[in-house]
C-alpha cells in the first residue's frame, strides 16, 4: 500500500483526535421517527464466520511494530448477516474513551426520537391578571445542553411581551427527582476545572462555563489567589500544568469566588462553574429583571399546580446528537445520559443521580437487541471516565441496530464520514473515534470497494505516548479493510451453484 494513501486516509479519518477529541492525549413528536424503507435487516445472535480476506489482512496488520507493546482488539462484522468475520479480542472489555458516546447517543435518538426537541418552559402558579402574577413563576428545566443566556433573555422577553411586568412571588427552579449538580466521582483530577468536562445539571446555561461575559446583575467577580488557597486537594488540582479554572457562585452574597491554575494569569480563560443550578436561576433572574419583570418576594405555598405561560423549544435531538459526535461533547453526552433517565417511568428512588438512573435504563436498552451485561461497563455517558470498559463486539452490535433499524440515513448519518481510498480502489466511512492518555479506538460502519457493509471496530490500550504511529497505523487498517472483500460463505456458494444447475 502506498504511504500517500495511508497518510490521506489518517487525515480524513483522525482530524478530530487533532482538533476536535477532548485535550486529552494530556492528561413534532420525536417517537415518530420511522424504520427506512431499505432497513429489514432483522437483528439475531451474532456467529463467529471467519472470513480469510477480512482477517489475513487483520493478522498481517497486527504485526506492526508500534502494536507489539499494546493491547489491541479489532473485530470486523458483516452487516447483512450478523457475522463476526473477524475477531481478535472482540469479546474482551477495553478502555473506550469517546466510543462511548455510541452508546448514550444512539441510546438517546432511540429512547426520544430523532425529531424529539427540549422544551425548556416558564411556568405560573396562579393566573396573570392586570399584569400581575400572584404567586411564584417557575423555570421548568429540560436537561438541554445547547440552552444559552440569549434563549433565556427571548424566553422572559416573551413573558414580558405578553403583559407580565410584576411578580407577587419569586422565580424558582421547577426540582427534577434525582437531578441537581453532578460532576462523576470516577473522573480524573485533572478533568476538573476543564473546558472539556463542565458539570452537568438539570439547568445549563452556556454549558455551564463563564467565559467572562453574563453574571447575574451586580454580582461581584473575585479573583482567589491560589497560592493562599488552603484545601490541599484543590491546591494539587491547580498546580498542574492543564491550567484548571472554576467558579463558585454564592447567592447569598450575589459574588463569584473564581480559581485558576498557578501558571495562568489572574482574569484570563473561561471559568467552569462548579454549582450551575444556583448560578445559572441567578442569570435567569438577570434575564428577567432585564426584561422589566419584578418580583415582590413574598412567600407563596410550593407543589401547586401550573400552567405553562411560555416555552423555548430547542433544535431537533437528531442536530443535537450530531453536534456531540462531531465535536465528541463530552457535557452534551453527560446531558443526553440524564435525559434518558427523565424520559423513564419513575419506579422508587433506587438510583441516587439521573447519571445512574441513565445507565440502568441504557443497560436495559442494550440487552433488548442481545448485547449482555458483561459486555459494558459504563461509569458515564461520554467516556472520560478511566474505569469505563466494553468491547468491540459491543459497539458493532449498537451500530448493526441502529443501522437496521433506522437505515443510512438515521443515526448512522449522525457519525463523521469521508471517503476512503486503498489504491485505486474506495469506499466510504462513518465512525466515531475515542482519544485520552494511552487509547486510542474508532468504530463505524465501513462500505467497502465492493459495496459490503462491514461494522468495524478498533481499540488500541496501553500504547506509548507518542499517538502518531498509532493514528496511522489505524488508518491504515481501515484503508487496507475498504479494498478488501469478503469471500461469500461456502454454503452460500453451494446454494448459488444449485440454483444455477439445469
Amino acid at each position: 500500500m502506498k504511504t500517500t494513501s495511508i497518510l490521506l486516509v489518517c487525515l480524513i479519518f483522525f482530524n478530530d483526535l487533532l482538533f476536535l477529541e477532548p485535550v486529552l492525549a494530556r492528561a413534532g413528536s420525536g417517537r415518530s421517527h420511522r424504520r427506512a424503507a431499505n432497513s429489514q435487516t432483522p437483528i439475531k445472535p451474532s456467529q463467529i464466520h471467519i472470513d480469510k480476506p477480512i482477517s489475513n489482512a487483520v493478522n498481517s496488520w497486527l504485526k506492526r511494530h508500534e502494536l507489539r507493546n499494546s493491547q489491541v482488539a479489532v473485530e470486523v462484522m458483516d452487516f447483512s448477516t450478523g457475522n463476526v468475520v473477524c475477531s481478535v479480542q472482540g469479546e474482551k472489555r477495553f478502555t473506550p474513551a469517546s466510543t462511548a458516546k455510541v452508546f448514550s447517543t444512539a441510546c438517546a435518538f432511540e429512547t426520544l426520537g430523532g425529531n424529539y426537541r427540549y422544551s425548556t418552559a416558564i411556568a405560573g402558579s396562579a393566573d396573570i391578571k392586570d399584569g400581575k402574577v400572584k404567586g411564584d413563576i417557575y423555570l421548568m428545566p429540560s436537561q438541554d445542553p445547547t440552552l444559552t443566556y440569549g434563549d433565556l433573555m427571548r424566553l422572559f422577553g416573551e413573558l414580558a411581551g405578553k403583559g407580565v411586568k410584576n411578580v407577587e412571588g419569586n422565580l424558582k427552579l421547577s426540582p427534577i427527582a434525582n437531578g441537581g449538580d453532578h460532576f462523576v466521582p470516577s473522573f480524573l483530577n485533572e478533568d476538573w476545572g476543564q473546558e472539556w468536562m463542565p458539570v452537568s445539571s438539570d439547568l445549563v446555561v452556556d454549558s455551564n462555563i463563564f467565559g467572562g461575559g453574563n453574571l447575574p446583575n451586580s454580582a461581584k467577580l473575585l479573583e482567589i489567589d491560589a497560592s493562599q488557597e488552603l484545601n490541599s486537594h484543590s491546591k494539587s488540582i491547580m498546580r498542574q500544568d492543564l491550567y484548571p479554572g472554576w467558579m463558585v457562585y454564592d447567592d447569598r452574597t450575589n459574588t463569584a469566588r473564581a480559581y485558576r491554575g498557578y501558571p495562568v494569569a489572574s482574569g484570563k480563560g473561561p471559568l467552569v462553574v462548579g454549582n450551575p443550578t444556583v448560578f445559572n436561576l441567578a442569570l435567569a433572574r438577570s434575564a428577567a429583571k432585564n426584561a422589566g419583570i419584578k418580583f415582590g418576594n413574598k412567600k407563596y405555598e410550593t407543589g401547586v399546580s401550573m400552567n405553562i405561560l411560555v416555552e423555548h423549544k430547542s433544535e431537533p435531538l437528531s442536530k443535537i446528537i450530531q453536534r456531540c459526535l462531531h465535536q465528541s461533547d463530552n457535557l452534551y453526552a453527560q446531558q443526553l445520559l440524564r435525559s434518558v433517565a427523565v424520559s423513564a417511568e419513575s419506579k422508587g428512588n433506587d438510583h441516587p443521580t439521573l447519571e445512574e438512573k441513565g445507565l440502568a435504563r441504557m443497560k436495559g436498552w442494550l440487552a433488548s437487541f442481545g448485547v449482555t451485561l458483561y459486555e459494558v461497563v459504563l461509569k458515564d455517558g461520554c467516556g472520560l471516565s478511566r474505569k469505563d470498559c466494553v468491547t468491540p463486539h459491543s459497539l458493532n452490535m449498537v451500530l448493526r441496530h441502529m443501522l437496521s433499524k433506522y437505515g443510512e440515513g438515521g443515526y448512522v448519518s449522525l457519525l463523521k464520514g469521508g471517503e476512503v481510498k486503498h489504491g485505486q480502489k474506495s469506499g466510504s466511512w462513518k465512525f466515531k473515534t475515542g482519544a485520552m492518555d494511552s487509547v486510542r479506538c474508532i468504530t463505524g460502519v465501513l462500505k467497502n470497494s465492493g459495496g459490503q457493509s462491514l461494522l468495524v471496530t478498533i481499540m488500541v490500550n496501553g500504547h506509548a505516548p507518542g499517538v502518531g504511529d498509532v493514528r496511522t497505523s489505524i488508518g491504515a487498517l481501515v484503508s487496507t479493510l475498504a479494498g478488501t472483500q469478503m469471500q461469500a460463505p461456502e454454503e452460500t456458494k453451494s446454494q448459488a451453484k444449485q440454483q444455477a444447475a439445469p
